[in-house]
């Protein structure tokens, strides 16, 4: 068994707690080594100390004298009339909240229309991936003369939605688009 170890079950020794496998040990490492034993006979002379000394208790009177200064404060702190706004009052304004909070959040649900936007819903719109060498100038003129505007984009790929804002992209839109040196790729999102 290691030093600390030894030095742990001392207070234990000293007690005579210990099980006979501990005590077994701990006795040979006092035999071995001489500053355990000193340790032993400190941790002996606290122990002997501690219990010649009488525990300190205010008594029978000090007792009473405490009882009367509790007694005394409890007296002496009168206690204020309930005043104010009655309860009922509260809890009606509390009803009213809750009420007005739930017709809020209904209001709030029914008058949105939903923050997302299913994905075969394209309304005859073009998805465009356009040559990363295109300036936004000639983006911009390619897409006016067609009469298309950027609707959606750029997504993760680096792709844009387009649409025709007086109705659906023809068959001639999406050739323009292929043919253009602007654009890599054009397909209907269909």
């Amino acid at each position: 068994m290691a030093r600390e170890d030894i030095e742990a079950l001392l207070p234990f020794y000293a007690n005579g707690t210990l099980s006979d496998a501990e005590r077994a040990e701990v006795e040979a490492a006092l035999a071995e080594d001489p500053s355990l034993d000193l340790e032993l006979s400190v941790l002996r002379a606290m122990r002997e100390n501690l219990q010649s000394e009488e525990p300190g208790s205010p008594g029978e009177f000090g007792l009473a004298r405490l009882m009367r200064e509790v007694d005394r404060e409890a007296r002496a702190q009168p206690r204020a009339p309930a005043r104010g706004i009655p309860v009922r009052f509260w809890q009606v304004a509390a009803a009213l909240a809750l009420v007005a909070l739930v017709a809020q959040s209904l209001f709030l649900f029914d008058s949105r229309a939903p923050d997302y936007r299913l994905a075969g819903e394209a309304d005859g719109q073009i998805v465009v991936a356009f040559d990363p060498e295109a300036t936004e100038a000639d983006i911009r003129a390619l897409l006016n003369g067609l009469g298309l505007e950027i609707v959606g984009g750029p997504s993760a790929l680096g792709l844009y939605e387009l649409a025709d804002p007086a109705g659906e992209v023809t068959e001639a839109d999406l050739e323009a688009l292929r043919g253009a040196p602007q654009v890599e790729s054009a397909d209907r999102n269909d």
